[in-house]
């Protein structure tokens, strides 16, 4: 048995249920194995989200070598992977089209309790990674659990249209007032209800429209805050 498993693992497909979280990987080695264009897609993904990426591959695709000669990879390793790629790392993404290494490289990770995906390859994953649409701080994750990254990239299309800036902007002022939120209302219930008192009303309209002085107005009546600690 690999790893600290204790359990077998079934196979994607029904049934089968990945544990959705977001990782924070800021100032994490990441190790990235293969060096085409997919690999080059895996690296700036890791490179958005501040990681301190390890490179390794025999060969590099254009897009990486200009990656490289602008020293956003922290290493680059030129030669075929090996098990001690895998040291320091926090989690390793194989993005070869040699079956043979990528098995080796979900092997060595499972050994070691190391997040692996091997990509495409939903068999050789214990994490996959969703389909996004970034609005700021708000993150909506789609996933289909491996069976059709299509789909969830249809319907990441689909909410794009849906979920505009303004929902952004949302976000952003209830990160402003969440201290002042906590201190009105110290008890869980009692915020979730501030909350969904705003949700129903027009807020999401009003910062569409631009008009962020009736907004401000509206939080702070609807959440109960006081009008003075506006900034």
């Amino acid at each position: 048995m690999s790893g600290s498993r204790i359990g077998p693992a079934r196979p994607p497909g029904p049934g089968k249920v990945f544990y959705p979280l977001f990782a924070d990987i800021e100032g994490r080695r990441c190790l990235v194995v293969g060096g085409g264009p997919v690999g080059a897609e895996k690296v700036e993904k890791l490179l958005d989200h501040g990681a301190v990426v390890r490179l390794v591959a025999p060969a590099l695709s254009a897009r990486l070598e200009d990656l490289v000669a602008e020293g956003a990879v922290a290493e680059v390793r030129r030669r075929p992977y090996r098990s001690e790629d895998l040291e320091g790392c926090f989690l390793v993404i194989a993005a070869t089209n040699l079956d043979a290494i990528n098995r080796m490289v979900w092997q060595d990770a499972e050994a070691r309790d190391m997040l692996c995906n091997v990509v495409d390859v939903p068999p050789l994953c214990n994490f996959i990674v969703p389909s996004i649409v970034r609005r700021g701080e708000l993150a909506l994750a789609i996933s289909t659990g491996g069976a059709s990254p299509v789909v969830a990239k249809h319907i990441r299309r689909e909410l794009e249209g849906r979920y505009g800036p303004e929902w952004e902007a949302l976000v952003a002022l209830l990160r402003e007032v969440r201290d002042e939120l906590k201190e009105r209302y110290p008890d869980m219930p009692g915020r979730r209800d501030a909350v969904e008192r705003l949700m129903s009303t027009d807020v999401v309209e009003r910062l569409a429209a631009g008009d962020d002085e009736a907004v401000q107005a509206l939080v702070r009546e609807t959440l109960e805050l006081e009008r003075e600690r506006v900034a």
